[in-house]
């Protein structure tokens, strides 16, 4: 990973890559950068010369010339203050597209019998949600995701990818609370819309105390805990 501020960013109208470069606040040294735009779309953030960025990305060499770029594989903003931004202006283009309103919602099924489960393997929230769940007969198909920071969006995404196809009765997507930085991939236009998409009833369990997390505010249900959603989902039953 590399901290640095962008310089020159460049978008070439039909192309499918971009180039910046990344400027250190210190010496004023410089380094070129090149991301394929697929990637820059996945990471939610619209570049501008003077804004502070970590990039993960890895050393290229250019052959003729002998000339080294950074190949930038996600871009994750820096400060609070700069995610705060970020996602203000991202709930008010989505609310005026009507993605968080309760017209739009969902309702739970009564008896759920199939649920798709994406969360991470590792931590306390699957095995909260498993041990509450309780004893009806559940076929739970679970999609192992990273649930931290930018890093995470291509596994949300191929994990509801992996779940729209199932037809289950109900969605659950999880995590446990975290600072505002490691919450940006629940914050990613492109996780929000596949979950404001998905073709079954949605239910989010993501703590954070402050700003709720867009993927909360687009789901069909959103409670605190994993617990809670175990409670939520047997209570019919």
């Amino acid at each position: 990973k590399v901290l640095g501020e962008v310089s020159g960013s460049q978008e070439y109208p039909g192309r499918s890559y971009l180039y910046f470069s990344l400027k250190d606040k210190k010496d004023g040294s410089t380094v070129k950068c090149f991301m394929w735009k697929n990637d820059y779309k996945l990471s939610g953030v619209t570049l501008e010369d003077g804004m502070e960025i970590i990039v993960t990305a890895y050393p290229n060499i250019y052959k003729p010339n002998g000339g080294m770029t950074l190949q930038v594989e996600t871009v994750e903003l820096v400060g609070e203050g700069a995610l705060k931004i970020a996602y203000e202006k991202l709930k008010g283009k989505l609310s005026s597209e009507g993605f968080f309103d309760e017209t739009r919602k969902k309702t739970l099924p009564d008896f759920p019998h199939k649920i798709g489960v994406i969360t991470s393997k590792s931590g306390a929230v699957v095995n909260d949600f498993l041990s509450n769940i309780g004893k009806f007969g559940y076929q739970i198909l679970f999609v192992d995701s990273k649930v931290e920071g930018q890093d995470a969006v291509r596994d949300l995404l191929s994990a509801l990818r992996t779940l729209y196809v199932e037809k289950v009765d109900v969605l659950v997507l999880m995590r446990g609370g975290g600072s505002l930085e490691s919450f940006q991939a629940f914050n990613n236009e492109e996780v929000i819309r596949a979950l404001g998409k998905f073709n079954a009833p949605t239910v989010t369990g993501i703590g954070h105390d402050k700003d709720a997390p867009l993927v909360s505010l687009v789901s069909d249900k959103n409670v605190s805990t994993p617990t809670a959603v175990a409670h939520l989902l047997h209570q019919s039953w």
